[in-house]
């Protein structure tokens, strides 16, 4: 054990380093607010400089095996170069498997991390001659990454942005590049003697410094480009904020002709929003949706305010005039441009028409009806049950739910009243959190 301990030392020192660096930056950055001994040990066992310890004894132990017990000639040592390219990948995986594990730092974050420590490592053994000079090396390498980043720590262990697997993939690279030129030392073994000039040692030196200087620089590439994406994505989650706070007040306008608040509006926008993450749409038709459903009746701006709040029952006449307001919806936004507004416009045309092709304006039926109207007409006639009107009192909950059901393959889409049915608990809550 002492002679483990003396010929690793360095080796557990940067394993050590290792621990207490990443506990620091999980206490500081994230939100582990605790520095127990236990993480300590644990990070202290799946660091790379620990790992490789094991790795190499192990290497030594079967190599050792092969050549006295089965007297296998290696005169150049490449099967114990290749065993120890095998064990240290199988290693570097175990401990990357673990370290995210620990730490929670999953989508390729902590893989990246720990694949960053281990070229950090591997780059010190290159360049270092001595143990006094690894120990120098690592620190100094350390402190040029931490330098390089240390404005983007807070932001790096707060956002989802940095392409983590690029920056991964780039660095498993670097790492058969260094480990490559390690193995330079087993293959060639003067290099590590004065058989050789200086210039030969250097120039590995060099190649090693500046391939994890790339590395480097990409990813502080991939950072930048990280930032530049939270700012965009930060300026249009405003922007889409704004644009829903006006078409609120712009359907209100139009729902207050007929006595009704914007909050059925609000319902609507939400019940379809839900119904279309429950039917596995895309995370950007889900949010679509939930503006674009605010505006499937905005036609009715452009109807009799006598017709919309006649309480009795609409003539044959009045109910043809009431149903234009599906096609002065799609005329009021045919202007105007944008992936939300062409959604509105399709829903407010046709978001009227029936699964069974009896529908208006145009009688399409099944899956000639957009999608998005499909939702969102089980959206709006659902909350027109559940709502009082003019010309009659509001259903309870689970009877409009039974008349939807009911209606499944007749007025609405199957699929569509699936999912409304399947998420209808969250549906209830909504209509509480959103009450006339």
């Amino acid at each position: 054990m002492i002679e483990l301990i003396q010929l690793y030392w360095p080796k557990l020192i940067s394993a050590a380093w290792f621990s207490a660096l990443n506990l620091f930056f999980l206490v500081f950055y994230g939100q582990n607010k605790r520095f127990p001994i236990e993480r300590f040990l644990s990070g202290f066992i799946i660091s790379p400089a620990f790992l490789s310890i094991i790795g190499e004894q192990l290497v030594i132990k079967i190599y050792t095996l092969l050549v006295l017990d089965y007297g296998f000639k290696d005169t150049h040592s490449f099967v114990f170069i290749l065993l120890n390219v095998f064990m240290d990948m199988l290693f570097i995986i175990l401990g990357g498997l673990l370290f995210t594990r620990f730490t929670g730092m999953y989508k390729y974050l902590g893989a990246t991390i720990y694949m960053q420590h281990v070229c950090i490592e591997r780059l010190t053994l290159v360049v270092s001659v001595s143990y006094p000079t690894y120990i120098l090396w690592y620190f100094i390498f350390h402190a040029i990454v931490f330098l390089s980043i240390r404005h983007e720590m807070d932001f790096l262990y707060k956002t989802n942005a940095v392409r983590w697997k690029n920056v991964f993939f780039y660095l498993v690279g670097l790492f058969y590049i260094l480990d490559l030129l390690y193995a330079a030392y087993f293959i060639f073994p003067e290099l590590g003697t004065n058989v050789v000039n200086m210039q030969s040692i250097l120039w590995l030196d060099i190649v090693a410094a500046i391939s994890s200087l790339f590395a480097l620089g990409y990813e502080k590439i991939a950072i930048s480009a990280a930032r530049e994406y939270e700012k965009k994505h930060e300026y249009y989650t405003k922007l889409q904020a704004s644009q829903e706070n006006i078409i609120v007040k712009l359907t209100e306008i139009s729902e207050a002709k007929s006595g009704e608040t914007g909050q059925h509006v609000r319902r609507v926008a939400e019940y379809s929003m839900l119904i279309a993450r429950t039917m596995k749409l895309s995370d950007d038709e889900v949010e679509h949706i939930k503006i674009a459903a605010m505006m499937h009746d905005l036609g009715k701006l452009l109807i009799s305010h006598d017709i919309i709040e006649k309480k009795g029952e609409l003539t044959d006449e009045e109910y043809e005039i009431m149903k234009g307001h599906a096609q002065y919806g799609w005329d009021i936004l045919a202007n105007s441009e944008g992936e939300i507004i062409e959604m509105a416009r399709v829903i407010a045309l046709e978001h009227h028409e029936r699964w069974d092709g009896k529908g208006y304006p145009q009688g399409l039926m099944k899956n000639e009806i957009s999608i998005y109207a499909q939702i969102v007409s089980v959206a709006d006639v659902f909350d027109a049950l559940t709502s009082e009107r003019a010309y009659k009192k509001a259903w309870d909950l689970e009877t409009a739910k039974k008349e939807i059901i009911q209606q499944r393959g007749e007025q609405f889409s199957p699929t569509v009243v699936d999912a409304f049915v399947s998420c209808f608990d969250e549906i209830k809550e909504i209509k509480a959190k959103y009450l006339d």
